[in-house]
This record gives C-alpha cells, sequence and structure tokens, in this order.
C-alpha cells in the first residue's frame, strides 16, 4: 500500500566551517546584514554562527539574497558580485545568476555552540 506523506527533516546540513576567523568567510555588513531580528532580542550568537559559517551556496552572483531562521531572524546576502566590489577573493563562476526554480529554501536553525543548521522538508510518496 502506498502512502503519500510529508518527511521532515530530511537532512540536516551543519555548516562546520572552523570558527577561526581566519577561514570565516561571512562578515556582518560586509557580506550579509541582518534585516530582521524576529523573535530573538540579542542577535549576537547569530552574528557569531553567520561569520564561522560559508553561504556560498546561498548566494547569487548579482543578486542579493534571503535566509531565514526559524526565529523569524531574516538575514540579507550580498551577492558576489558585492564581495568582489567590497574586496573580497571570490571566483564569481561559482555563483550562480538564479536558482532552479524548483530549489525550496531551507528553514535555518541557531544550533548548539551557534552551529547553522539547515531544516528541509521534502514531499513524496513513500512505501
Amino acid at each position: 500500500m502506498k502512502k503519500q506523506a510529508t518527511i521532515r527533516n530530511l537532512f540536516v546540513l551543519f555548516f562546520f566551517i572552523a570558527s577561526f576567523g581566519l577561514f570565516a568567510q561571512e562578515q556582518n555588513n560586509l557580506t550579509y546584514r541582518i534585516v530582521e531580528n524576529g523573535t530573538v532580542q540579542n542577535v549576537q550568537p547569530y552574528i557569531d554562527a553567520l561569520n564561522a559559517s560559508n553561504l556560498q551556496y546561498h548566494r547569487l552572483k548579482d543578486t542579493r539574497t534571503t535566509i531565514l531562521f526559524e526565529t523569524g531572524v531574516k538575514v540579507e546576502l550580498y551577492s558576489a558580485t558585492e564581495l568582489v566590489a567590497a574586496g573580497r577573493s571570490v571566483n564569481l563562476s561559482d555563483y550562480p545568476l538564479s536558482f532552479p526554480t524548483t530549489r525550496v529554501e531551507p528553514t535555518f536553525v541557531l544550533g548548539a555552540n551557534n552551529f547553522i543548521i539547515e531544516m528541509h522538508s521534502v514531499e513524496g510518496k513513500h512505501h
């Protein structure tokens, strides 16, 4: 018997980039900016986690993108072109002009030790 079900949390992806400043890809107000605090009063843990992350796969070449945490914290990622203009060393050919139309944006969660977790939901048929 076939059942249609929604599978939540298909996989959890940790941005396990070393938290050393030397390896940090992101920098508040240089590669991203927090545009809404949501229900969070202290966004510093989010800033710390973002600064230790590499959000390349959520960034476009010429357009800013937005990621949303389950707490309502909204982060605007600057485009790769803007990163180059700010003096960051990035290869523009590594960034797409747009995401596939089938792309479903994950919800982001701030995990233990300020790790960013991506939560993906997938709907489909399962046996």
